[in-house]
């Protein structure tokens, strides 16, 4: 493994040119501290394009970029994450992969084992960690006691052989892991395949050790996009919108309700401030907000809560 100067730009791999990948070589490309020095991807044109804009060498083959590099984003599909990730590992790369951190949960812990073993440093995509509105939020978290989340989505082709928990639930099972710091006591869940063969839409009521609980709701069958966040605490709810990072207090005035916005900072790209997180973590060793531990736990309850609505559908079937 080469060593690495804190002074000098950390040389970055992507692996994935597509949906995703697209936005990350962006990012990645402007980012003070980071050089994009190689992209791999499948398809050989798509690869070119992309090392044309960001002017860095262009492969399909992980094994030709690995040199070129000290540390890989992983924007492929989940089912590839782990093979991909375990051979940057084992490079003595570190790596960033997007979420879901693998596609089951001894993969996981198979990349989190390497990555521990080898002192590299393993940071998931949960990229609303990063939203500056939800960081504003936790600022005013005190004892919350119950949470909600909404998530709606349009239904988009990369996601139609993804079940909806695993494409969208994730976030807010992240987000509420994060908030609650205790373990999970008891979950139920319902869900329903509509327009695919997967869980297109699901709501999930989870209870903790705390005495915290969350609602969370998701579905793929929206024209608009929402993501929104609700957290109860001591006689006053907090209201999150992330696509704006706007906050309302909601409290109790006399008989009636007032509603608070509260003053923000500007909205700064959530995306931005994850790699720039991971570029940091690489260079100080400082370990990540989303380590692969972090990615581990939400992938386990989103297969948890899926695992729940299929065997209620299959009960019913029956």
């Amino acid at each position: 493994m080469r060593a690495l100067d804190d002074k000098a730009p950390l040389r970055v791999g992507l692996i994935g040119v597509g949906y995703f990948g697209k936005h990350h070589g962006r990012i990645v490309s402007e980012l003070d501290g980071a050089v994009l020095t190689a992209v791999c991807d499948a398809d050989l044109s798509r690869a070119e394009e992309a090392a044309r804009r960001y002017t860095c060498q262009a492969f399909t083959s992980v094994e030709q970029a690995l040199p070129l590099a000290d540390a890989f984003i992983i924007a492929t599909p989940t089912q590839t994450h782990n093979a991909i990730a375990m051979k940057c590992l084992r490079a003595g790369k570190h790596v960033f992969v997007e979420k879901p951190i693998t596609g089951g949960v001894d993969e996981a812990d198979q990349l989190i084992d390497e990555a521990n073993a080898r002192g590299l440093t393993l940071q998931v995509g949960h990229v609303e960690r990063y939203n500056s509105g939800f960081r504003n939020l936790c600022a005013l978290l005190d004892a919350p006691a119950y949470i909600e989340t909404q998530r709606l989505s349009p239904l988009i082709e990369r996601a139609v052989g993804i079940d909806v928990t695993l494409d969208l639930m994730i976030h807010d099972i992240d987000i509420v892991l994060s908030i609650s710091n205790s373990p999970v006591k008891s979950i139920n869940a319902a869900g329903a395949s509509v327009l695919t063969s997967r869980i297109d839409t699901a709501k999930a009521w989870i209870e903790f050790e705390s005495g915290m609980k969350a609602f969370l709701s998701v579905g793929r069958l929206s024209s608009d996009k929402l993501r929104t966040l609700r957290v109860s605490q001591r006689n006053e709810l907090l209201f999150l919108d992330y696509q704006s990072g706007m906050i309302t207090k909601y409290i109790k005035n006399g008989s009636s309700i007032k509603a608070i916005p509260l003053d923000v900072p500007p909205m700064a790209e959530p995306l931005k401030e994850e790699l720039r997180s991971f570029v940091e973590s690489v260079l100080t060793g400082k370990t990540p907000m989303v380590s692969g531990e972090c990615g581990r736990e939400a992938l386990s309850l989103a297969l948890r809560i899926g695992s729940i609505i299929r065997e209620s559908v299959s009960s019913v079937m029956i």
